[in-house]
């Protein structure tokens, strides 16, 4: 009889981390998919079945989705929802959402899937790092003719829900040259993002860069920004801000320097989620300083990622780093094509 109470209570202990996958969602070849919606996040959808894992499938390829999990949704025009959807929408393409908070009357709003951009589950006491989601790369060219070798490492690891986005970034790059000397350049970058009604966000960061090139043995940055997505769809983001930043320098030339910037910023991140899959992510950065007249610094990036396997890529990297007023000797501009091969988690 003891035997049997305690077998019952761990089977009640054990019953939500075994919770059964019921989420049902249909596309539009006909297929029926049974798993556990985990989220929606860049127009893809996330869900993990008990025999195949964890899948990823097109958002624009869904035309119904069913579950009982509570669910946080963000549509097109900034709208948010917040309940399940047990029931099929009465008109295919749409979710059937039973809106509310929990112990009222819900209210069915039938939402046409086009309309919703983000959706997050609702859950209590899930396990932080089962949201972790990243990448790392690696590459290396040699080139015989001058003996020059050049390493790259890059690597992010963070997560993102319908309400922020933690990230954690490492760029690394080390050129050696036989009778010459190396160079290293390196970024490494802890930024918070937090998403607003109506399209509006706020991201914080810090960063740690040194760029032997631009004479700069080592910056220390943290900034402050606000913005707006002006495009939110399937398929493309584009989101543009402008904030403040203050950073410490130590140049190459043993020179000390405090700045204060104006930060103006746009990042495009456009995706298609089909086999194989293919995205591509730009960032422009424009930093004039409010206590150095006239010197302006700039940072730019393109990111062209595709899929050569299930979760293995190949990368093309353009970065450029610009200062106009860099430590003496130093080159005011410094830019570099990083092909690599590298692995998403």
């Amino acid at each position: 009889m003891q035997f049997a109470t305690i077998a019952l209570a761990l089977g009640s202990l054990a019953g939500p981390a075994c919770a059964q996958k019921t989420d049902v969602i249909v596309l539009d070849n006909g297929d029926h998919i049974t798993g556990e919606v985990k989220k929606l996040a860049s127009g893809q959808l996330q869900v993990k079945t008990d025999h195949i894992g964890t899948i990823y499938l097109d958002w624009t390829h869904i035309v119904s989705l069913t579950t009982t999990q509570r669910l946080h949704v963000e549509l097109a025009d900034g709208r948010q929802l917040f309940g399940p959807a047990p029931e099929p929408a009465s008109t295919p393409g749409a979710i059937r959402l039973l809106t509310g908070e929990p112990g009222q009357t819900p209210i069915a709003v039938e939402v046409p899937i086009t309309d919703i951009v983000q959706m997050q589950r609702i859950r209590v006491g899930e396990v932080w790092f089962d949201r972790l989601e990243g990448n790392v790369s690696l590459g290396y060219s040699y080139t015989s003719a001058s003996s020059l070798q050049t390493a790259d490492f890059s690597g992010a690891v963070g997560t993102r829900n319908s309400k922020r986005e933690w990230k954690l970034s490492l760029d690394s790059e080390t050129t050696r040259q036989s009778g010459g000397t190396s160079t290293q350049r390196d970024s490494l970058v802890l930024s918070f993002d937090a998403f607003l009604p109506d399209h509006w966000y706020r991201e914080s960061s810090l960063q740690f860069a040194r760029n032997e090139e631009l004479g700069l043995d080592l910056r220390s940055q943290i900034s402050q920004t606000g913005g707006k997505y002006f495009v939110q769809r399937q398929g493309m983001e584009w989101r543009a801000g402008a904030g403040l930043a203050a950073s410490d320098e130590i140049g190459s030339d043993g020179l000390h320097r405090r700045s204060i910037w104006a930060q103006l910023t746009t990042d495009l991140f456009i995706f298609r989620w089909d086999h194989p899959k293919t995205n591509v992510s730009a960032n422009l950065t424009i930093l004039p300083s409010l206590n150095e007249g006239g010197r302006v610094r700039g940072e730019a990036s393109l990111n062209l990622k595709h899929e050569l396997l299930n979760d293995f890529f190949v990368q093309i990297t353009f970065n450029d780093s610009y200062d106009n007023r860099p430590a003496e000797n130093a080159r005011f501009n410094d830019w570099n094509v990083v092909t690599s091969l590298g692995y998403s988690f």
